[in-house]
């Protein structure tokens, strides 16, 4: 029988008494909730919304009173709790919820596994979700909550600054979920940081298609900017300085060849681009960059060509690579570019409808 063995070790953490318990495999049946009580858990998540936690959790108290077994109200008492910091009792709530066998089980552990993170136990917040994830491997209809767990676990090991096994969890959760935006966000930030440019670039790419206008869009933004900064020029003699390392790692890919001329890309004016502002030049890169890639016939067997090479191949033939760069100018703070996607209103709707719906070709 698969256990997720977890000892509940927040007795300091939390500053209550917790006695170390087992969480098997969940064997109870919830009982199904009635319309009217639905409708409570609904008013309650409006509440919730508001930030009236103590009144959200009423109407939830509310519903368990009549109904205990209800794993609706169970994981919305849990979230609340868990909002107003109230880790104890989010925890507990949680615990119980994880015994049922319900369509909330994953969001059960994600709340543990949450508290642990927060309360400083990382290795056993790990724990959790490796568990959890084995637990509901090769189940029916699970491939959202796997995404999520994967992208949570990455989000732990990141932290922990354990980069390697951090990019393992999150490309999961890329190929559970290609629409789940999360790991594509921190998957590019991990890449930026382990200067793995190319991966970066593309996974920040596949992101602000998903999420255009937020924080970790700017982030992003100069993720993508980064990548593609002019490579430094002698003041004295006008040449520019390329540095390669060539022994970085290869095991994402050989990308050698594209950073070889990626600060070329904005840097270099070929005939006809003597007129064009460093916006356009920048758009221009954008645009060769992703053709490149999506020409480069040996990353096919690897995550990116997998995952990011049919995305921007795709992208480049339906001529939304000048969308993207201006996003990514936009955010940068170009007026030129405000400018550019107000004129281009409805080629970027356009890019957003066909970046939400875009599925891998199988």
């Amino acid at each position: 029988m698969k256990k997720i063995l977890f000892v509940l070790a927040l007795m300091a953490a939390l500053g209550v008494p917790v006695v170390a318990q087992k969480i098997e495999k969940p064997t109870l049946v919830p009982k199904q909730c009635t319309e009217a009580q639905k409708q409570t858990i609904q008013e309650g998540v409006g509440l919730h919304d508001a930030k009236k936690f103590s009144d959200a959790v009423a109407k939830y108290v509310q519903v368990l009173t009549e109904n205990s077994d209800c794993t609706m109200a169970l994981y919305e008492l849990s979230y609340t709790y868990y909002a107003m910091g109230d880790k104890t009792k989010a925890m507990e709530t949680a615990y119980k919820g994880s015994k049922f066998k319900s369509d909330q089980l994953p969001l059960f552990y994600l709340t543990m596994a949450n508290v642990l993170d927060d309360v400083g136990k990382p290795d056993e917040a790990v724990k959790i979700y490796r568990d959890a994830i084995k637990m509901l491997e090769g189940e029916n209809g699970t491939a959202r909550y796997l995404s999520t767990m994967h992208y949570n676990l990455g989000l732990t090991l990141t932290r922990q600054k354990k980069f390697s096994d951090a990019r393992s969890e999150l490309k999961r959760a890329v190929e559970y979920n290609y629409s789940y935006a999360s790991p594509h966000y921190l998957l590019s930030v991990v890449y930026q940081d382990t200067m793995y440019k190319v991966p970066a670039f593309l996974a920040a790419a596949r992101f602000i298609s998903l999420e255009l206008n937020s924080a970790r869009t700017q982030r992003s933004a100069l993720v993508i900017r980064d990548v593609l900064k002019p490579a430094p020029k002698n003041e004295k003699s006008g040449n520019i300085s390329i540095v390669v390392d060539m022994n970085a790692s290869k095991d994402e890919g050989d990308f050698t060849m594209f950073e070889l001329f990626l600060g070329t890309l904005t840097t270099l004016r070929g005939e006809g681009d003597e007129k064009k502002s460093e916006d356009e030049m920048f758009a221009d890169a954008v645009a060769t960059l992703i053709a490149l890639i999506a020409e480069n016939k040996s990353l096919k067997p690897t995550f990116v060509g997998k995952n990011y090479v049919p995305f921007v191949s795709e992208l480049k033939r339906r001529g939304y690579a000048p969308v993207l760069a201006n996003i990514v100018l936009y955010h940068s703070g170009s007026t030129s570019a405000r400018t550019w996607l107000a004129v281009n209103e409805a080629k970027l709707k356009e890019f957003v409808a066909w970046s939400k719906s875009y599925s891998l070709p199988k």
